[in-house]
């Protein structure tokens, strides 16, 4: 089990864990999806510091970039995260998720954004500190919004131009400044296929380290309006019955979930 950690222990553990970043992927022992250990970190580890990201099974868990040019030993590969996903599973995805996020904050925040001047490692908390100014800058995480919207036995999906022929996926987009979640929901369901939705429904969240977002998912009721998508954004959008779905997303991705326990709910009702 991973349980997620900020403030480091006093000493680091000989059997800590640790996951190798090098940009979006994470070293992984090839047959048994192991992570890296003490002595490979320490062979490895060249770009930036070293973060605390809690336990994992038990013992420490560590993450530290890796250089652009280092090359993974014999046994070893470094995984993209959808690769991670179906070797490591859900509880190593969403430290992985955490890792490659925390570790390109570090990269992408070396300098101040006010002053220009080095940052440091802040204590006691997730952030970089300008030694300069004092400006502390937190990890990006970018909130969307994802949502079903169904009619009766139907459902609307859409598909994105960067989809894979045939699938489609429920609507999804980012919440802007000064904006409530319900707000960024109904707003970009009319603003990407043009209709109205009511009696939002929250159905979980997800981290989507794609590359800093959390996905919050909704069901939402069709309220009125016809579909015309929006054709920067929207290949095609359509009503789909529950029991002739085109082609969804994986099990990795909350829209999977949304799209399938609606369809249980209505095989239930």
């Amino acid at each position: 089990m991973f349980r997620p950690g900020v403030t480091p222990p006093r000493d680091r553990d000989d059997t800590a864990l640790w996951m190798l970043v090098q940009r979006d992927r994470v070293l992984l022992r090839e047959g048994d999806a192991g992570l890296a250990g003490p002595e490979r970190a320490a062979r490895l580890a060249g770009a930036g510091t070293a973060h605390y990201l809690g336990t994992l099974d038990g013992r420490q868990l560590w993450a530290a970039g890796v250089d652009d040019g280092a090359e993974a030993d014999e046994g070893w590969r470094f995984s993209d995260l959808f690769s991670f996903h179906a070797l490591a599973g859900d509880e190593r995805w969403l430290a992985a998720g955490r890792a490659v996020q925390i570790v390109e904050w570090e990269r992408t925040h070396r300098f101040c954004g006010r002053c220009g001047a080095p940052t440091e490692q802040a204590r006691g908390e997730r952030a970089m500190r300008c030694r300069r100014c004092g400006l502390l800058a937190f990890p990006r995480l970018s909130p969307a919004v994802i949502v079903l919207i169904h009619r009766g036995d139907e459902a609307l999906l859409a598909r994105s131009h960067r989809f894979p022929e045939g699938m489609y996926s429920a609507l999804a987009g980012f919440v802007e400044p000064g904006e409530t979640v319900e707000g960024a929901l109904m707003r970009e369901v009319e603003e990407e296929v043009g209709v109205r939705v009511r009696n939002l429904e929250y159905r979980g969240s997800q981290p989507w380290p794609f590359p800093n977002s959390l996905m919050l998912g909704f069901f939402a009721e069709y309220a009125g309006g016809k579909i015309v998508p929006e054709a920067a954004e929207i290949a095609d959008a359509a009503w789909f019955p529950a029991d002739a779905l085109p082609a969804i997303p994986g099990p990795i991705s909350i829209a999977n979930r949304l799209i399938t326990s609606w369809v249980a709910r209505r095989g239930a009702g």
